[in-house]
């Protein structure tokens, strides 16, 4: 396998190519099935998830939006690429309207604080199940949507729900993201986001085909026209 020469654009496009050749297969069954209860969809998605959105999330948007080169920068290698992810992840850009976006996920804000490791609490569950969480995570910021997204990801911050929305034993039917509100060195509430794993894996396809199409567009949106 060759050396990816943009990590945040190459490795989001292989990884969707596991999900791709690689779901029907997990669907399909494998002998560990009978030891977790049932195929292994959800877990192959959430395993290359955190790749495809940290990757990305911390060697582009979070140098273009701090200005710093950190640990890992990939603006100079495709400085299109970080044009165009400095444009979809904007201040003013809503999630619903994003080229990966999707209404039908939903969101609660600053949450207090607890263990997400346990039980979560019922009160947030029944908060993530209405129409008011989903017109919020509609109209959030794509940025802080991703930057949950990112830090739940990164630190471990994800539960498995059932199909009405509570931790069971049975199949996983939604994933629930919670990403850290920090003040300092403190964490102060929790930004949630919940959605249903079909609705994920259609995220990570277009989240990736996006990465890969930005730069292009953007790089023939500053080439001159060619001489009559």
């Amino acid at each position: 396998m060759g050396i990816p020469q943009h990590y945040s654009r190459d490795v989001p496009q292989r990884c969707e190519a596991l999900i791709e050749e690689l779901l029907p297969i997990v669907e399909g069954g494998l002998r560990a099935d009978a030891k977790f209860g049932g195929p292994l969809k959800t877990t192959l998605l959430l395993a290359l998830a955190t790749p495809m959105v940290v990757l990305p999330v911390e060697r582009i948007f979070k140098r273009v939006a701090f200005n710093d080169p950190g640990v890992a920068d990939d603006r100079g290698i495709d400085e299109a690429l970080a044009r165009g992810v400095k444009s979809v992840l904007g201040e003013d850009h809503a999630f619903g309207g994003a080229p990966f976006g999707s209404r039908r996920w939903t969101y609660a804000e600053r949450v207090g604080p607890f263990n997400v490791g346990q039980q979560w609490p019922e009160d947030l569950l029944d908060q993530l199940g209405t129409e008011a969480a989903r017109e919020a995570a509609e109209r959030a910021p794509t940025w802080r949507i991703l930057q949950d997204l990112r830090n739940a990801l990164a630190h471990g911050g994800v539960a498995y729900l059932d199909a009405v929305g509570r931790a069971s034993e049975g199949a996983a039917e939604m994933l629930a993201f919670a990403g850290a509100v920090t003040r300092g060195h403190n964490v102060v509430g929790l930004n949630v986001l919940r959605v249903h794993k079909d609705d994920f894996r259609s995220f990570l396809s277009a989240w990736a085909a996006w990465l890969k199409e930005v730069g292009v567009a953007e790089a023939l949106g500053d080439t001159p026209p060619l001489a009559a």
